[in-house]
């Protein structure tokens, strides 16, 4: 089974929808057919998502084009290096949450009670394996667990979510926010690692890399959010402002409100 699944035009999320970037409008599968229809996009100013079960080469590659590709758009190739790596983080993030549930689904772990989320999540720690994704993506498939990945972009900004179509736990959300809290004081990955490694997780060290990445590039890290909780996706954001008139999806509906 093929882990790519297609492309989709991105459409402004309803929540009486109950789906996020989940219809796809095309169907592709050689790398050159790939890029040729993102060269169509970007180049006509197109929003889109690809859609897909898991992180591969595949599609790291097919990421890492889309980004250059953006950037290159609006002579910024200078942050497309950084921007790929923070999104390659999240995706890996996403990769790890949807074969997390199935992990846990084949153990009967209980997501809401913490004892048995800390088992489940030794046990997902021994399935964790890039190599192990083929797999996974059956499972994943029969399940209906995805991740797709949107752009947004015009002169004055790019915006990139991260979607994966698992709720979060109350516990999972809560041990994000400290992550994320703590990583905003720090500015040296080696640092954080050794005051706030987090062993259940992954030391925490890919929400940490994004926000100092950001930082590094005069990004506020603030344009980076994760939302979840009550919902039946999690979804993370990543805001690049290329202008002075960029406005935040915060401040837009700050204004709607």
């Amino acid at each position: 089974m093929d882990n790519f699944i297609g492309i989709g035009f991105s459409r402004l999320y309803c929540e009486e929808d109950n789906v996020m970037y989940d219809k796809i409008d095309i169907t592709i599968k050689s790398d050159e057919e790939f890029f040729k229809v993102v060269d169509e996009f970007v180049n006509e100013g197109k929003y889109f998502f690809i859609k897909f079960f898991g992180i591969s080469e595949e599609i790291e590659r097919r990421l890492n084009y889309i980004i250059t590709k953006i950037f290159s758009k609006y002579n910024r190739e200078d942050l497309a290096d950084i921007i790929y790596t923070c999104v390659k983080e999240l995706v890996l993030n996403a990769s790890k949450a949807n074969i997390k549930r199935v992990v846990f689904e084949e153990n009967d772990i209980d997501l809401d009670d913490e004892k048995s989320f800390i088992e489940g999540m030794l046990k997902f720690k021994e399935e964790l394996s890039e190599a192990k994704l083929p797999k996974y993506i059956k499972e994943l498939n029969k399940r209906g667990l995805y991740i797709s990945v949107a752009f947004y972009h015009s002169p004055d900004g790019v915006r990139i979510e991260v979607v994966n179509n698992v709720s979060m736990t109350k516990f999972e959300d809560k041990r994000i926010r400290e992550k994320l809290k703590k990583a905003m004081q720090y500015d040296d990955i080696s640092q954080f690692y050794l005051e706030q490694g987090d062993e259940l997780e992954g030391a925490g060290l890919g929400i940490a890399l994004i926000v100092m990445l950001l930082k590094g590039v005069g990004v506020d890290p603030a344009l980076f959010r994760i939302s979840g909780p009550g919902k039946d996706y999690v979804m993370a954001r990543i805001e690049v402002p290329l202008t002075d008139k960029y406005v935040s999806v915060r401040e837009s509906n700050r204004v709607l409100a």
